[in-house]
């Protein structure tokens, strides 16, 4: 079958796709290969695709049928663990994956108590080690927002139903030795040595290019390069090992040893390196098919690559066929393919080395178009020109230079010394230059494609290529492409839906309201966290927040880069405690204000930021009012110019589609009775005041309002125990359906004109 290994794998991905939980639009555009088989007329591929495609689709029911039963039970406590990676020490958090006793997977989370049990567990807990834990099991959560990440399917997909909140850790022992432990352990201390020896800004790249580990990188670099479109450079790839065997196995040739020798020299190194190097599926697979490759050549009997990247593809779908959902899986095999694919012809036209890497950068990019758009609801723009250049630079430069200054750690340290400060001026330069070429309109934030637009991307990018290999222009090409992306654009722009959500930012308040036909879109406040104190050792290198984990991600799954008024109700951190990041990545075009918020620490901080960046700042209270064919809007509190805090809140009172709104900041009683002293009003919807607590939502105050709903945002579990029973109870009494972020997660409400319709997002 060489030649037709491609058919086999597409048939192979048909099948695998129908029990797995693949939407039905995709699984159509994958049949669409059927149309290639059969008139290809060759009867021997016809029957084989379908044997294979039967067996894959049995095979996928069977799999998803496994992945749905467990073997532990919930009220377990106590548990023998194998750590199946080295864990992940984050300030005071200890994360791992481990395997059961039972053989099952499970997440270990603990905190750690103290900086002398840290730099314990640091020192000796590895992969493969055996230990005795306790601790309660808790199900992994859902995305608690719309078209965030949702960590139970992403565990589930991985066959893991359970993540143990672990309270002890005891009689750890070592597993009995394999070569795969020794090869575990020996990258566990590469990267121990890297820690040691390394200076802190070189530590990163290090980590990343020569073991595939890139959690050391800051936010503000890794962002960098995502923006720039090369952060794959930061993780080893297929271009990696093709650096790596390239140089081994001329090395291996200079020494004097045969080539048939050096050939079996590679095929023991390649398999190892992909487990030094984290077993990533885009190393698994450039290392598969390097052995594939030379294997068939030791045998005289050659395949292609097409036909290697094929059979590799098989062997990971009968490996695992959840492998699927796998970004860097879906990145790795379809960037490679299309890559493969255009090398026969495109290619083959041009010898300038700078043409062939402009046109191989830009194919990766148009093929990861539809992928990175559905994941990350982003694309870079400038990622074309940014490959031309830091490709070679980090193939030809970068990654040999880590690789010498690591080996040199060996050898001698005054020549490691020397190695290390170059690789140092070498990144510093390769940042700095990225500074230079991060600009605003640098990424397109597409948001994220509905299962119709998504599949016209997949095939409307397969399009271009095509075009591209019959000799079309590239403005010819590239149009069908372009004007997808405009229509698409346009769609979002002119929307007649509009929507109101109350983002879950667990314990504050971040309101979305998204006008139809873009007349207008409104922030309400943008969640934050509560900090505490904590000694240096327990501060987490990268933490939690909610503007980057939360806010950011919702907007831009929206196609939203633009906030027109955002409204900072007062200055408690957990409703303006994101702003700043907001402010660093949106596009804003003013700030509301209540008088005088900006006595407060964190909220005169906001100003400052958004004066630097010429916001257009505005202090209102009530009568401050806008209109539009969507919408009137209607500052009613406070009334004077005296900041008292929770009780000088902006309360907005809005009308659009077919509702009447309420939204109150954290609006107490003694703000309730100031306020029903001076306006008359009936809503329909009434967002909380405090976030349930038992000093706001008076009797008084709900029977003069009268609402049909009641809206509380509050965190799960908080230590506040928000929403309080009384106010539960009252709005019970009174007849209000309650929607509660706490309990349900987002709670949305999308209109048409004046009829519309509540959701959750319940995890």
């Amino acid at each position: 079958m060489k030649g037709y290994w491609l058919f086999l794998a597409g048939t192979a991905l048909c099948g695998s796709s129908l029990f797995l939980g693949v939407h039905w639009g995709l699984i159509i555009v994958f049949h669409c290969i059927w149309l290639r088989i059969v008139l290809l007329k060759k009867r021997k591929l016809i029957i084989l695709s379908v044997g294979i495609y039967v067996i894959f689709a049995l095979y996928g029911l069977w799999a998803n049928e496994q992945r749905q039963v467990t073997k532990i039970s919930p009220t377990q406590t106590s548990f023998f663990i194998q750590l199946n990676e080295p864990p992940h020490i984050n300030g005071n958090q200890f994360k791992s994956m481990a395997k059961t006793n039972q053989k099952e997977n499970i997440v270990l989370n603990y905190k750690i108590g103290t900086e002398v049990e840290k730099k314990r567990l640091m020192e000796n807990m590895y992969s493969g080690i055996i230990c005795k834990v306790e601790g309660e099991l808790q199900k992994p959560e859902s995305n608690r927002n719309e078209n965030l990440f949702n960590y139970r399917l992403y565990l589930y997909r991985q066959n893991v139903h359970w993540i143990l909140k672990v309270t002890s850790i005891t009689s750890c022992e070592e597993s009995s030795k394999g070569f795969i432990q020794w090869v575990l352990r020996a990258r566990e201390n590469g990267l121990k040595r890297v820690d040691n020896l390394f200076s802190p800004n070189t530590i990163p790249y290090a980590k990343a290019l020569l073991f595939g580990d890139s959690s050391s990188f800051s936010e503000e670099i890794y962002s960098l390069y995502q923006r720039l479109g090369i952060v794959h450079l930061l993780a080893i790839s297929g271009l990696h090992v093709g650096v790596i065997s390239s140089g081994i196995f001329y090395i291996l040739i200079r020494l004097g040893c045969p080539r048939e020798m050096a050939s079996w020299i590679l095929l023991i190194i390649l398999p190892t390196y992909a487990i030094i190097t984290g077993i990533h599926p885009p190393v698994v697979r450039a290392v598969i098919m390097s052995m594939l490759i030379i294997g068939t050549i030791r045998k005289n009997s050659p395949i292609s690559s097409t036909d290697a990247l094929s059979i590799c593809f098989i062997l990971f779908l009968l490996k695992d066929p959840f492998i699927i959902f796998h970004i860097g899986f879906q990145l790795s095999f379809t960037v490679s393919l299309c890559i493969l694919l255009a090398s026969r012809s495109l290619l083959l036209r041009y010898r300038s080395f700078f043409t062939n890497l402009m046109l191989v950068s830009f194919i990766s990019q148009i093929s990861a178009l539809p992928i990175l758009s559905f994941h990350f609801f982003e694309i870079s723009l400038t990622s074309i020109f940014s490959n031309i250049i830091y490709v070679p630079l980090y193939t030809f430069i970068v990654l040999p230079l880590f690789f010498l200054t690591f080996v040199s750690s060996y050898i001698d340290f005054t020549v490691f010394h020397f190695i290390e400060n170059a690789s140092h001026i070498v990144v510093s330069i390769s940042e700095g230059f990225g500074s230079l070429l991060d600009f605003k309109y640098g990424v397109l934030v597409t948001g994220k494609p509905g299962m119709f637009f998504l599949c016209i991307f997949i095939v409307v990018s397969q399009l271009v290529l095509f075009l591209l290999e019959r000799r079309r222009s590239i403005t010819y090409s590239i149009f069908p492409l372009f004007m997808i992306i405009l229509i698409f654009k346009i769609s979002q722009f002119y929307d007649p839906t509009g929507e109101v959500t109350f983002i879950d930012v667990g314990q504050g308040d971040s309101i979305l309201i998204r006008l139809p036909f873009h007349r207008g879109t409104y922030l309400i406040d943008t969640g934050g966290e509560v900090s505490f104190p904590q000694e240096e050792w327990a501060v987490r290198k990268k933490p939690f927040t909610v503007g980057k984990d939360i806010i950011l991600p919702y907007l831009k799954s929206k196609g939203i880069t633009k906030i027109d008024k955002l409204i900072l109700t007062h200055s408690d951190s957990d409703h303006i405690g994101a702003a700043e990041e907001l402010l660093e990545r949106l596009t804003v075009h003013e700030i509301l204000l209540s008088p005088n918020s900006w006595e407060k620490p964190m909220m005169l901080k906001t100003v400052q930021m958004a004066l630097s960046k010429n916001i257009s700042i505005k202090v209102v209270k009530a009568g401050f009012k806008w209109k539009n064919q969507s919408g009137y809007f209607r500052i009613i509190f406070p009334f004077d110019n005296h900041y008292e805090g929770n009780n000088d809140s902006l309360v907005l009172y809005a009308e659009f589609g077919g509702l009447s709104w309420l939204f109150t900041g954290d609006l107490e009683a003694k703000g309730e009775k100031e306020l029903l002293e001076n306006e008359r009003l009936k809503v329909d919807v009434l967002k909380i005041g405090h976030h349930g607590s038992k000093g706001s939502s008076t009797e008084v105050f709900l029977q003069k309002l009268n609402p049909t709903y009641a809206i509380i945002s509050a965190g799960k579990n908080n230590r506040y125990r928000h929403p309080h029973k009384e106010v539960l109870e009252r709005l019970t009494e009174n007849h209000i359906k309650i929607f509660r972020t706490d309990l349900q997660g987002a709670i949305q409400y999308n209109f048409l004109q004046n009829n519309g319709t509540f959701l959750t997002f319940s995890p």
